[in-house]
């Protein structure tokens, strides 16, 4: 049975991409960093068919200290990782001149610093042939007239991939990004109705993305051994009108 590690994974896209890997026969391993209401109704709903097939871990993924631990875990329980996708982000939507160094820093910590760290404490785990996917935004492709620390953590994302695919070859792992456009998450969902509306209308299909689509997408990477070093956007045509 293959193994996944899927972080920010009881909620959202994060849950979506869970869905899908065991569904696909993957024991899948779920971090999450807080919210334990969410946590703890996923697993009631995993556990009518995914039983003994995954388990979820809280670590918060802003702290150094708490991803090492985690980390530590997985490499004493589970030292053969076939997938391990680091989905889990926040954004901050402070304006320009209110955003303190603390916020700043928790985006970036959550986004793109930790996890560097996790590939880097995890890559002996990952088999060889092995996958990592990080989940970018088109938000760090497109500049968006919102959280600035997060567009520019997404960016970080999108080149730390392509940094690592040199480092990563020799061991035959591929890393690459999906980069989902606006998709209908609980995020999303919380926006006005005349701002979805825009949003809408600068996208070429007309409707924001299903969890689903972009967890197919992701599942679809993780089993093609040629695609590296790809931002792969995901985005129903954004920009397009």
């Amino acid at each position: 049975m293959e193994t996944a590690i899927i972080t920010g994974g009881t909620k959202g896209i994060g849950k979506a991409i869970v869905n899908k890997y065991l569904q696909e026969g993957c024991y899948t391993i779920i971090i999450y960093s807080s919210d334990d209401e969410s946590a703890k109704s996923f697993r009631q709903e995993l556990d009518i068919k995914y039983k003994d097939k995954y388990e979820i871990i809280k670590a918060d993924l802003s702290k150094i200290e708490e991803t090492e631990k985690m980390c530590d875990f997985v490499k004493n329980n589970h030292p053969k990782i076939d997938y391990l996708i680091l989905n889990a982000g926040v954004t901050n939507r402070n304006s320009f001149n209110d955003l303190t160094i603390d916020e700043w820093n928790q985006v970036m910590n959550v986004n793109l610093t930790m996890p560097f760290f996790i590939v880097r404490n995890l890559t002996d785990c990952i088999v060889r042939g092995g996958r990592v996917i990080f989940i970018g935004s088109v938000i760090g492709i497109y500049p968006h007239a919102i959280s600035i620390p997060y567009a520019v953590s997404k960016a970080g994302v999108h080149m730390l991939s392509k940094q690592l695919v040199k480092h990563m070859a020799p061991y035959e792992i591929t890393v690459n990004v999906i980069a989902p456009g606006f998709v209908d998450t609980p995020w999303q969902k919380n926006k006005p109705i005349e701002q979805r509306k825009r949003i809408e209308n600068k996208i070429a299909l007309k409707r924001f993305a299903l969890p689903e689509e972009v967890a197919q997408l992701c599942w679809d990477v993780s089993q093609n051994s040629y695609i590296n070093g790809s931002v792969l956007e995901i985005d129903g045509g954004y920009c397009y009108e």
